[in-house]
């Protein structure tokens, strides 16, 4: 009778055995969500998505700028803020000139002198030259027809080098402009110009050299070239005309004041 119980007690522990190693793989297959994991609550996503939607619409029909349909108006045209334009400033004639003389400059004139203007080597310095500042009928003969020899520049000797002409490579508008950008930006003289007129009369007059100036054969230093500067090369500021007028109503007695005297 003991030995059918082992026998019953046995047969039954395998099962119980495998059982357990059953669920234990079954728990391996399926873990429990770990802290951080668990899944996100249905109730809460609703909520969360309800008060992005009320957000939104109160935001928008608030702010005015939004609204969608505003732009989409017949005639609806958007203004730029006070004091933008989208435009660049107008650039004066003078300076126009100025530009034009520059890209001349750059072609041309850059190689040698540079583009700060200070040369190199025996080519001599265009900053505060006084062949730059003085008188530009001898600069218009320098340009025209070229240098060659002694020069003395700013006290200092120069004369290996030798300055082509270049009556043949830039027109007589180019040669005004260059001169005119060179007085003015190495120079700082901005109340004059060089026209092409000027050198229009410049080139009838000297234009026929054969070969390069030397420092002697050139016009004296005050010497200017013949011609009428533009008329808008200096125009009077609102400043200048307000203290003329100032000046000149000082100049006048006032018909009050005369009676009164």
């Amino acid at each position: 009778m003991s030995e059918e119980k082992e026998n019953r007690d046995y047969d039954h522990k395998p099962s119980v055995r495998g059982f357990t190693s059953e669920y234990n793989v079954s728990s391996e297959e399926n873990p429990k969500p770990t802290s951080g994991q668990e899944p996100f609550p249905v109730w809460l996503m609703i909520t969360c998505v309800l008060l992005m939607v009320i957000g939104g619409a109160s935001i928008g029909s608030n702010s005015g700028g939004f609204n969608f349909s505003n732009s989409h108006q017949a005639g609806y045209s958007p203004s730029a803020p006070s004091g933008l334009t989208g435009k660049a400033p107008e650039l004066s004639e003078f300076e126009k000139y100025v530009n034009g003389g520059e890209a001349v400059y750059k072609a041309v004139c850059n190689g040698c002198h540079q583009a700060t203007g200070q040369g190199q080597g025996q080519i001599p310095p265009l900053v505060d030259s006084e062949w730059v500042t003085q008188g530009t009928e001898r600069f218009a003969q320098i340009v025209l027809n070229g240098l060659s020899g002694p020069i003395t520049v700013n006290g200092a000797s120069y004369g290996a080098a030798v300055m082509p002409a270049q009556k043949g490579a830039i027109n007589d508008k180019q040669v005004a402009q260059v001169m005119t950008y060179v007085r003015y930006k190495f120079g700082n003289i901005s109340d004059s110009v060089v026209t092409k007129e000027m050198i229009e009369v410049a080139r009838q007059k000297f234009g026929d050299k054969p070969n390069q100036y030397t420092v002697s054969e050139l016009s004296g230093e005050d010497v200017m070239l013949e011609g009428v500067q533009p008329e808008w090369i200096s125009p009077e500021s609102d400043e200048t005309q307000a203290e003329e007028a100032e000046e000149n109503s000082a100049a006048v007695p006032n018909e009050t004041d005369q009676f009164n005297s």
